[in-house]
């Protein structure tokens, strides 16, 4: 019996050592691991005041005042670092100017490129008012109607740009926008029909807010939350009569949509995990900013005050 148990105590003693030996081997990896991540960190901080060394001697040093800093030093170095900026600014708008009118330039020479502006410019305009066309159950014929004047509103703003890049005579954009608006919205009429136009009319105000609509739309759908049609539409209108400029009868500034004012709103058609995700997500559009970058911009002011 004895002897069964030393042989019980020994098995359980090597089984000691052999987890021993793995948890050591174990740490003694995350310590290397540990080590040359700090190792790392320290190389790159070592890099980075190098760097910051080199702007400090390369920048407009402070006259010696004996310890003192005047106002005429502060004056010096703020003209000196603003020159700076100034002829940075110009050197990448030249940059920027010339790269335009190169692209212009190959876009009047190379037939394939053109082809592929025609393709984009196309896709683009068919996309546009889809939104609109589902709404209001667009016939076949209406539609494609309305996706030609959109494209050819599209190019005619696209050329005027083109000719502006390679400093052609006689492009005035402000005439050349207007007469494309207004074949546009000579085209989209003679295809809706007064009672639809007036109703598209509304809805190019709230292109903003249907912009906002389409992305929030996606972020749901994806979160297996998806909208309907007649709940993206009352939203669209929610966030338009939030704002102030689409009041007055001018376009949707996203920048002023009183947000208070469409969560109040949103409570009466989407649902309580649809309205969690609409109130606390970031729904950018493009260049645009989204809701809570938007507060975030706002309240700065007021913490400076």
């Amino acid at each position: 019996m004895k002897r069964n148990i030393d042989i019980i105590l020994a098995f359980v003693a090597i089984a000691a050592l052999v987890v021993t030996a793995v948890e050591y081997k174990r740490l003694h990896a995350a310590a290397k691991t540990n080590n040359d991540a700090a190792a790392a960190i320290l190389k790159r901080n070592a890099a980075m005041k190098t760097r910051i060394d080199g702007l400090e001697s390369a920048s407009p040093q402070l006259a010696d005042t004996g310890g003192t800093v005047t106002d005429a030093d502060v004056s010096a170095l703020l003209a000196a670092k603003g020159k700076a900026d100034k002829e940075e600014i110009a050197q990448l708008e030249a940059k920027f100017t010339a790269d335009q009118k190169r692209d212009a330039e190959r876009l009047k020479n190379d037939p394939d490129l053109a082809l592929k502006r025609y393709a984009s410019l196309r896709a683009s305009a068919e996309i546009m008012d889809e939104p609109f066309r589902r709404m209001q159950h667009l016939s076949q014929e209406q539609s494609e109607a309305l996706t030609e004047a959109e494209f050819q509103r599209k190019m005619r703003i696209d050329d005027m740009l083109a000719a502006q890049k390679l400093n052609e005579s006689g492009v005035d954009a402000k005439t050349i926008t207007k007469q494309a608006n207004d074949e546009f919205a000579s085209s989209a009429k003679a295809a809706l029909g007064d009672d639809l136009y007036e109703q598209f009319s509304i809805y190019e105000r709230q292109k903003a807010a249907w912009a906002y609509v389409n992305t929030y739309g996606g972020n749901v759908s994806v979160a297996d939350m998806p909208l309907s049609m007649e709940q993206a539409t009352q939203l669209a209108d929610a966030i338009a009569n939030a704002c102030p400029s689409f009041q007055k009868g001018k376009d949707v500034d996203m920048r002023t949509v009183d947000w208070n004012a469409v969560d109040a709103a949103v409570v009466d058609f989407l649902t309580p995990e649809q309205m969690n995700f609409f109130k606390n997500s970031d729904n950018f559009m493009g260049t645009e900013m989204g809701r809570r970058a938007q507060e975030f911009f706002k309240a700065l002011p007021k913490l400076t005050q």
